[in-house]
């Protein structure tokens, strides 16, 4: 059925259920005449009567009960069908699947899901921790979280913010038996402890004089968690890199100390990824809602570890 003779059979059912083409008019917005004209040209269509008409009274002939009988429960459908489509549309349900770096993300997400789980119990939320960046058109993620600067690519990017720099920090102890580094060249005669998951883990990052300085460490011990290398540089095996908010506990204590501060660059700055904005979910929608409002919170909560 084409969608014009839809259209059609809609005029139609609405004037049975009418009873008349005055009152089928006030209720589709149209006029008397549009659709007595609308049903006439159905009835060509088909090439047959649907309704006989008089001045005072419309029934329907045999054909036209018939056919009434049958169009009429399959335009319900279809409108039922239309409901539900718009209700899903208006609340979140179904899967969302969301990607993240495994060690930020065992931090950060709990709390974030934990809100959006809380304000749409209809969706299933399946979260993937990994040390790679997921393809998400191939692997069917809905969503991707990321620190910049970002590749080029087909995918959308919106900013989340910059929650802390990445700064490097060492125990009193360590300090006082191996001397402070001054300058960033100088960790190459001093045991750092690595992140496995940079690459290249050894190469650290810096600036000078406004501009960016690379340097390569000396690697003492190499593991894929901020919390595993925050406990060895408290223990005194070496210098790290850590983000603020996990070092700030340990600072605060006295276990740790800054070194080269001067020298850190800027904090990335995070982005949520996703495919495309046509057509956006709604589950899609809300949970990038509830990352703009709980992303940067989430980070300063890491604060209270260690």
């Amino acid at each position: 059925m084409e969608p014009s003779t839809l259209d059609l059979v809609a005029v139609f059912v609405r004037v049975v259920e009418s009873r008349s083409f005055r009152a089928a008019a006030r209720v589709l917005g149209m006029s008397k005449s549009t659709v007595s004209l609308k049903v006439a040209r159905l009835e060509d269509v088909l090439g047959a009567r649907l309704l006989e008409r008089t001045t005072r009274t419309l029934r329907l002939t045999d054909v036209g009960a018939a056919y009434y009988e049958q169009v009429q429960p399959a335009l319900s459908s279809l409108d039922e069908a239309e409901r539900r489509v718009l209700d899903s549309r208006a609340r979140p349900s179904g899967r969302l699947r969301v990607a993240m770096l495994f060690e930020p993300g065992q931090f950060l997400l709990g709390s974030i899901v934990s809100e959006y789980m809380r304000r749409h119990p209809a969706v299933q939320v399946d979260v993937e921790l990994t040390d790679r960046y997921v393809d998400l058109v191939q692997e069917g993620f809905d969503v991707a979280l990321r620190p910049g600067p970002l590749p080029d690519s087909s995918l959308v990017t919106r900013r989340l913010g910059t929650p802390g720099r990445l700064r490097l920090y060492a125990s009193p102890a360590y300090l006082e038996r191996r001397g402070r580094p001054r300058r960033p060249e100088d960790l190459s005669s001093h045991d750092c402890l690595v992140m496995s998951t940079k690459h290249p883990p050894t190469t650290w990052d810096f600036v000078r004089d406004r501009k960016p300085l690379r340097v390569q460490v000396r690697e003492r011990m190499r593991v894929n968690s901020f919390v595993v290398l925050r406990e060895l540089a408290v223990a005194g095996h070496g210098i790290t890199r850590l983000p603020e908010s996990f070092a700030r506990a340990a600072v605060r204590a006295g276990t740790l100390r800054g070194v080269l501060d001067a020298w850190c660059p800027d904090p990335p700055e995070w982005h949520v990824l996703y495919p495309s904005t046509r057509n956006l979910s709604p589950r899609v929608r809300a949970f990038l809602e509830v990352l703009e409002e709980c992303f940067l919170p989430a980070f300063e909560g890491v604060a209270g570890g260690g």
